[in-house]
């Protein structure tokens, strides 16, 4: 599932890369605008769309070191390699699995003069400055489909970019948050999905009126991570305008950006322009972007309606939410799209012991299926809201880097890319896993014409994308400075508690970013040069 992978990519590129919305060409969502930013990209180079071109031969040796530890799609994808190019010898070398702290690893490997590793999964090291730029690529034509290469895999839904505006990352598959919830819970107490907060609150009251936990969480990520996201989202679309590329920037196109018109309700708004990293550091430093707004404020108001009151009672310190969820002891968690595919297998063996070890459940034989469904966040109202909610949609998958060691050697490796992410070498992917009955994908797949059994294809197939609510920074309490966001965090808490006031929060909130900016933008890759001329390419 690479649960925790995705959290630490939302953690990781949060301050540092740019996460664009949905731009919803994968499989089972609804079509987005076909606007999109060009930043950095280069002339789109004509293709025969269908037919494949002459290849290249190469010959030489690429180690692969990902996170994932998939043996049975990597032997499926060397074999569908190895007969287009039969001198390639793929190195399979995953630094992933339990108890492996892939970030730490990855950093060692790359600390190297020269790495071993050609691919890694980059985006738990965004700020290393040796990955390949993507977007040189992007309109290439893909030597394996005859296919521009963008139009093989969706560039547009997730964008991982560096603070110089470098795609230095590329994903397989897409998420969407969501709540998951107990049907036979709701019937028994005559209760809907809520469709708004103040509903979601009454929701909560009466399942806990009943006797039963109406949410359960975790303070760890979802609530203070995804939920702030979120709901900050809603509060702050009129950032878009802060943040943009403007004339004379270095990201600047006349063609996305001298087009631009703000409209807080489109869901896919951060695909109309080129966001300056530099330009939303600027704002906070000039106070043209702040956190002790009566929006904060009202943010915080409302999730403490919820939280912690309606969740678990070791809400802080838990991170068991989905065991509950599964023993019918709570009612409701947010979760992603990877759950999906989870939940459906678990219900079919619900009394597995090997899974109930795995969930450290211990009532062995005690547990029954139960009808369960989905809904989407329920947005919060009122005069001070800006825009329709949205969810957090990232990516997660295979999270693909190219370490450019020397233009030989990185022409071999991204031929070898341009399969795997592309319908001939992702279906072997696929392929390998399912025959090995471990393909579990996290979300809809973002290469074109890859083939899925038809049950997890029923699964995904009623996930509707609403745009992503993690652009620019709408995590109030990240800073990428450790210290610093466990301040924030138990910051955060004492509002939730009642301990401070929601005004106060934000008060002390502004003060800590206020004091620690400094520390703040060098670890987001960027210097006081670059905030006082933002025009400027960083690194430049």
């Amino acid at each position: 599932m690479k649960k925790m992978s995705f959290v630490l990519l939302v953690l990781m590129f949060a301050m540092s890369t740019i996460l664009a919305a949905c731009s919803s060409k994968s499989p089972a969502v609804s079509e987005p605008p076909s606007e999109t930013a060009k930043q950095g990209e280069t002339a789109k180079p004509d293709a025969t769309p269908g037919a494949e071109t002459e290849k290249k031969q190469y010959s030489g040796e690429i180690v692969i070191s990902l996170d994932n530890t998939s043996a049975e799609g990597f032997a499926s994808l060397q074999e569908a390699y190895k007969k287009v190019q039969p001198d390639v010898k793929l190195v399979w070398e995953p630094k992933g699995g339990p108890g492996t702290d892939y970030p730490s690893v990855l950093g060692t490997m790359l600390a190297a003069g020269t790495p071993r590793p050609d691919i890694v999964a980059g985006a738990y090291m965004p700020t290393y400055d040796k990955f390949l730029n993507f977007d040189k690529y992007r309109y290439q034509t893909n030597p394996y489909t005859g296919n521009k290469w963008d139009e093989d895999l969706d560039f547009n839904f997730w964008v991982g970019k560096n603070a110089k505006g470098e795609r230095s990352v590329l994903t397989t598959q897409s998420v969407h948050i969501m709540w998951f919830y107990n049907k036979d819970i709701f019937n028994k107490l005559n209760l809907v999905p809520p469709t708004n907060w103040d509903e979601m609150v009454e929701v909560s009251k009466k399942i806990s009126d009943a006797g039963i936990i109406p949410i359960a969480s975790s303070y760890g990520y979802k609530v203070p991570l995804w939920m702030n996201e979120i709901y900050m989202d809603q509060f702050t679309r009129d950032w878009h305008d802060l943040v943009r590329a403007q004339p004379g920037d270095y990201n600047y196109d006349d063609d996305v950006d001298g087009t631009f018109v703000a409209d807080p309700n489109d869901p896919f708004i951060n695909l109309k322009y080129n966001f300056n990293q530099a330009r939303f550091y600027k704002g906070i430093k000039d106070g043209t972007i702040r956190f002790d707004t009566p929006e904060v404020a009202e943010l915080v108001t409302n999730m403490a309606k919820l939280f912690p009151k309606y969740a678990q009672k070791d809400f802080f310190v838990s991170n068991d939410d989905y065991p509950l969820f599964l023993q019918q002891k709570a009612a409701m968690i947010i979760d992603g799209t990877w759950s999906l595919p989870t939940v459906k297998k678990d219900m079919e063996n619900l009394n597995d012991p090997k899974r109930l070890e795995e969930l450290q459940i211990k009532d062995s034989g005690a547990l029954k299926p139960f009808e369960w469904g989905t809904f989407e966040n329920p947005p919060m109202v009122g005069s001070l809201v800006q825009g329709p909610v949205r969810s957090v949609e990232s990516a997660t998958g295979e999270y693909i880097s190219i370490v450019d060691k020397n233009q030989e050697q990185s022409d071999m490796v991204l031929d070898f890319v341009m399969f795997w992410l592309s319908k001939p070498g992702y279906q072997a992917w696929v392929d390998g896993q399912v025959k090995a009955n471990k393909f579990i994908p996290g979300g809809p797949i973002m290469i074109k014409g890859v083939e899925v059994p038809e049950d997890i294809k029923e699964l995904f197939g009623n996930v509707k994308m609403l745009g992503n609510a993690e652009i620019v920074l709408n995590n109030l309490l990240l800073t990428r400075v450790a210290d610093v966001d466990k301040a924030n965090f138990n910051l955060y808490k004492e509002a939730l508690e009642g301990k401070i006031t929601p005004e106060d929060f934000g008060k002390k909130l502004q003060e800590s970013w206020t004091k620690n900016f400094d520390e703040i933008i060098k670890q987001a890759g960027l210097t006081a040069d670059n905030i006082e001329h933002p025009d400027r390419a960083p690194g430049k």
